[in-house]
Order: C-alpha cells, then sequence, then structure tokens
C-alpha cells in the first residue's frame, strides 16, 4: 500500500462531506420556498386554527334569529353547531311571565354562541303537542361538553325540566365566576355585571320585563333590547371573567377546549346559586326572584295582569348579607364552672351556669367574672389549663372584628356534622364561630366551591339528578303530555301527529294498538305522576361521610381538618379565639378512643 494511502482517503471523506453538506443544504432550501403556510397546514391536518374573540361591542350588535317550529331550527343548527365545535359555550337565559301571581311556563329560550349568534326560541308552540322539540335541541341543552353560562342559569334548567321536560345539564352561574375574581362592586346581578364590567347598560324597566312573551309578535324591544341581549351579555361576561379579550390576540385551539374550560369552571359546573343576600339588584334585575316569589301585585291594564312589585317599595341596592337575621343577644357569656376542688372546667353561657345553681348542684363563687364551683365529680376534666374551653371569648365577627352584628357559623357545615359518630359530635362549640352577616354570606359561597370539590371526589352529586329524592321520568312526562294534547286539541291535531300520541300512549298502558283509547284511559294518563322516587338516592352529606369514615376515625378527622382549613384559607380571620385550631380535639380522640374506634354514623 502507497503511504500516501490515509491522506488520500482522509481527503476523500473530508471533500465528500463538504459536498454532502452542500447538496443537503440546496434542497432543503428549494424546500423551505415551497412550505405552506401555518394556515394551509392548519388545514392539511385537520387542526382547528385559533379562535378569534370578538370584542363586547362586535358580539352584542350580531342581530338574534328567532325560531318557532322545527323546521327553522333545523335550518339554523348547522351554523350553531359548527360555533360550538371550535367554542364550546352558549350563554343562556329563559323567559316566562306571572299571571296574577301563578307562573306560567317557560315562553322564550334564549342562547347565544362566543360570536354573538343568537337564537331565541319559542317553546309554546312544542308544549301544545303539535310538534315534538327537534333532537339536536335536546342534546345540545343536554350536553355535558357544552357550557352553559349565564346569572340563574341553573335554575332555568329545572325550570326547563318541569314545563318541558328538557334536560339542561354543564350549567356555570356567572356569578360564581366573579365571585371568585374577587368581584363585589356594585351587586351581582346581570345588569350590575354588565355595567360594571363590560360598560353595557341593560334595560331593566319594569315594562319589558313584565311584557307579554306569549304574544303571538314579540315587540322589537323584547327581542333586540332585552331577550337577545341577556343571553349575547352572559356569553361576554363568560370570556371577559376568565381572561378571554379580544385585544388579547386569537386564543390556541387548546385554549378553547371544553377541558380547558371546564378545568377554568372547576367546582362551579351545575352548582345552584346558594348566595341568601348574595347582592342581587333587586330593584333593576331581580326578575329571578320575583318571578318565583309572590310580593303584593297592582293590577292595571298596561300591566297586562302580569306581577308587579309595589312601587312603594324602597328599591335601593342592598348590601351582601343582607336578609340574614343576626343574634339579638350576645353569644359568649363567659362564665365559669369548676370542679369541687376549684379547678376550671369550662365557659357557658349564663343561663347554663344558672341552671346549676337552680338545681342546687353549684355554688356562686363569684359575680364578677360569674363563676360556679359544682358539688359533685365533673365526667371529664381539661388536660391541661391551656385548653380551648377555658379561654373568655369576645362576641365579634372573627373574620373583620364587626361587633354590633353577628350570627354563628358552622365551619363544618351540619350537613355532615349531623352523620358523625357521637363522639365527635359532643362538644364541638369550637367549630361554632361568630361572623357578621356580610362574612357569612361570603363564607357560604367559598363553601359552596368545598362542597362541590367533595361531590366530585366522592361522587356525591349535590342537586342534580343522581343526587335528588324524586327524579322526573321523561317518558312519564311524554306520556301526560300526549293526552293532554290529545284531549285540549282533540280533532285538530293533524291525523298524522294524532295517530303518534296514541301510539305512544297505549305503549305506555301496555293497550293493544287496535284497541280504542278511552277518554277514561286519556284522564288517566294526563294525570300521570311524573316524579318517580329515586331509590339510589343517598344525601350529598352522608355519602362524603361514609367514604372518610371507611378510613376510620382518622378519615373523619381528616374531613373536619379539611373543613377547618377552608375556612382559614377562605376567609383569612384575624380575630379567632385564642387556642382555635385545625387540629382541635384530635390527639384526645386519639387517646381516648383509638385509631380502630368503630364507627358508627348517625
Amino acid at each position: 500500500m502507497s503511504h500516501r494511502g490515509p491522506l488520500t482517503a482522509v481527503i476523500t471523506t473530508v471533500l465528500g462531506a463538504t459536498l454532502g453538506g452542500l447538496l443537503v443544504w440546496r434542497v432543503y432550501r428549494t424546500r423551505r420556498k415551497r412550505l405552506p403556510s401555518i394556515q394551509k397546514v392548519c388545514q392539511t391536518a385537520q387542526l382547528p386554527p385559533p379562535v378569534q374573540i370578538p370584542s363586547s361591542e362586535q358580539l352584542l350588535g350580531v342581530k338574534p334569529v328567532m325560531v318557532s317550529s322545527e323546521e327553522e331550527w333545523q335550518q339554523l343548527w348547522p351554523l350553531m353547531q359548527k360555533e360550538l365545535s371550535v367554542f364550546p359555550v352558549l350563554g343562556l337565559d329563559c323567559e316566562w311571565v306571572s299571571v296574577k301571581g301563578q307562573v306560567s311556563a317557560v315562553s322564550l329560550l334564549q342562547m347565544a354562541s362566543y360570536s354573538g349568534l343568537c337564537v331565541l326560541v319559542r317553546l309554546l308552540p312544542f308544549r301544545s303537542g303539535q310538534q315534538a322539540f327537534p333532537l339536536s335541541l335536546i342534546e345540545v341543552l343536554r350536553d355535558p361538553h357544552v357550557l352553559k353560562v349565564g346569572v340563574g342559569c341553573y335554575e332555568d334548567g329545572k325550570r326547563l325540566t318541569r314545563d318541558y321536560g328538557l334536560s339542561l345539564t354543564c350549567t356555570v352561574d356567572l356569578r360564581y365566576l366573579a365571585l371568585r375574581q374577587r368581584y363585589m362592586n356594585n351587586g351581582l346581578s346581570l345588569k350590575s355585571l354588565a355595567a360594571d364590567l363590560l360598560n353595557v347598560s341593560l334595560d331593566k324597566s319594569l315594562e319589558l320585563r313584565c311584557s307579554d312573551w306569549e304574544a303571538d309578535q314579540l315587540t322589537l324591544e323584547q327581542v333586540m333590547t332585552y331577550a337577545a341581549r341577556d343571553a349575547q351579555v352572559s356569553i361576554a361576561l363568560f370570556l371577559h371573567l376568565l381572561g378571554l379579550r379580544s385585544d388579547a390576540g386569537p386564543a390556541s385551539s387548546s385554549g378553547s377546549s371544553y377541558s380547558e374550560l371546564a378545568a377554568r369552571c372547576q367546582g362551579l359546573v351545575d352548582v345552584p346559586f346558594r348566595g341568601r343576600g348574595d347582592g342581587d339588584d333587586r330593584a333593576a334585575d331581580g326578575e329571578r326572584r320575583r318571578r318565583t316569589r309572590k310580593p303584593p301585585t297592582y293590577e292595571s291594564p298596561e300591566s297586562g295582569d302580569q306581577q308587579v312589585p309595589d312601587p312603594r317599595k324602597n328599591n335601593k341596592r342592598k348590601p351582601l348579607g343582607v336578609g340574614y337575621s343576626a343574634r339579638k343577644s350576645p353569644l359568649y357569656d363567659n362564665c365559669f364552672l369548676h370542679a369541687p376542688d376549684g379547678q376550671p372546667l369550662c365557659t357557658c353561657d349564663k343561663k347554663k351556669a344558672k341552671w346549676y345553681l337552680d338545681k342546687g348542684i353549684g355554688v356562686l363563687q363569684s359575680e364578677e367574672p360569674f363563676v360556679v364551683r359544682l358539688l359533685f365529680e365533673p365526667s371529664g376534666r381539661p388536660d391541661s389549663q391551656q385548653d380551648y374551653y377555658l379561654t373568655a371569648k369576645e362576641n365579634l365577627c372573627v373574620v373583620c372584628g364587626k361587633a354590633d352584628s353577628y350570627i354563628r357559623k358552622n365551619i363544618v357545615p351540619h350537613e355532615y356534622r349531623r352523620h358523625f359518630p357521637t363522639e365527635m359530635k359532643d362538644h364541638n362549640s369550637h367549630d361554632i364561630l361568630l361572623l357578621c352577616t356580610s362574612c357569612h354570606a361570603a363564607s357560604n359561597v367559598h363553601d359552596s366551591f368545598l362542597k362541590q370539590q367533595l361531590a366530585e371526589e366522592f361522587a356525591a352529586p349535590q342537586g342534580c339528578e343522581e343526587g335528588v329524592r324524586l327524579l322526573e321520568d321523561s317518558d312519564r312526562r311524554r306520556v301526560r303530555s300526549a293526552a293532554r294534547a290529545l284531549l285540549t286539541a282533540g280533532d285538530g291535531l293533524p291525523e298524522q301527529r294524532r295517530e303518534e300520541l296514541q301510539v305512544l300512549i297505549k305503549s305506555f298502558l301496555n293497550m293493544n294498538e287496535r284497541q280504542e283509547l278511552t277518554d277514561e284511559a286519556l284522564q288517566q294518563a294526563a294525570g300521570l305522576e311524573t316524579r318517580i322516587f329515586n331509590e339510589a338516592y343517598v344525601p350529598h352529606g352522608l355519602k362524603v361521610v361514609r367514604a372518610h369514615a371507611e378510613q376510620g376515625l382518622l378519615g373523619l378527622m381528616d374531613l373536619e381538618r379539611r373543613w377547618r382549613q377552608h375556612f382559614l384559607t377562605a376567609m383569612h380571620p384575624r380575630h379567632l379565639p385564642p387556642l382555635w385550631s385545625v387540629d382541635h380535639n384530635h390527639s384526645k380522640f386519639l387517646r381516648k378512643y383509638g385509631e380502630d374506634l368503630p364507627i358508627k354514623l348517625n
């Protein structure tokens, strides 16, 4: 072999690598010039393009579409379906009337998509039985992967179920989202939220609220100014509260998916709003409360027999917590009970201390402070003089310090505590604290978040179909509606429709198709009870407590600790009594009963 062989091989290798690199570079440049746009790649790969969020002005500027028949709905549904495939959220609202104090069926269902497309569905034509609800409408209302947002939308769903047998699921009340964002400025009504967050004014005048929603022709003001506006504002508020604004640029396709949106509403889906005294603007936007209660009515030719609030009533906005009944007397009298040898046992109220005196089993040691010495050996003594029950407690709100208006707060809600074993229910005043009315209302809102988390963790639903004592049977409702339609409309129904309703009723009554459907059978079907007992019903609180009790005493103490820590985290109390603790009595329970205590739930 020539001595120049290795050198030649090296030079050949270097030249080959260089020429190969040049060739690869030229091919890369050529292919790079031919690369399609991002949009074309998305289309080729069938990936959804980024969602362009419209501004509130654009969204509210879209004209609504009225639907009164199945045919009209079917024409519009493909467009609505396309919108939901991009952004699975509907702004939702309902309208109904009250005649002489009696609430009628829901007249109008309003639904708006993220772009502002608003569909106003007139429901009364479907109630008469002349035509069935479109299947796609039924399915989108109960679709668990389409969020329905609004103020009071959960309650609207209950009305739709009661009046038409329509199931509404996956609702999110905008008031919860506003509270989660720490918004408590001027009330939580749709009107207040729209004004403060969107700078949009909603017309909530009495004439519009109480107008005839069952009229053959709705006015332009009813359609444009009121009904469509409520649904469109609901979706606009949802976008705003989640920070999905038009000026933030297009939202990614993943950011607009149901799973991502539902995650941002965690704990709020299908939760009824429990804000008693929740700050609703009852004068301007309290139609939900007003339409479900029976205030004094004043009839006039202009009112159309609608339910009208007393005009003499002072309709000023009320702060959070109004409606709560504050205590008339202090909770803590800070009287003391002592053992026969003088050892302090606990504090108590004066009524209990005097009971020992009246029974002759205690003697008065001093008036100030009020101390009673027992004349018998108590069943138990405190472990040390650093015991929670030996400390004097102030009569003030433990959160803000307000001392002139307060009520008791159960830190572990009664719906759970009531099922605890007796050993954990005795002497639990540690978990009863004083809160002013507004802090109590705010605390209840925070509690609803944790309750929903517990409901999801332990499959213990509250307020939904699986967690109710009575269930609405959709089959029985359809049969009842069919019978009532035949009794009321009779020969006025189209022959084909009349035959369909008769077949439905006969099938339910186990009648032969050739048998004649008598008036007696129709009356029987028209009077069907549509609610059936839910044999699988277990109260939410009991189911949660049972799940923790499977871990014995330690499991129940975990539940107790979780609620106590939740109160500290959510409310940041600044005036807790001395020695208040999230682990109160836990070490004592373990010493006294042991981890293997047999759990007997109440």
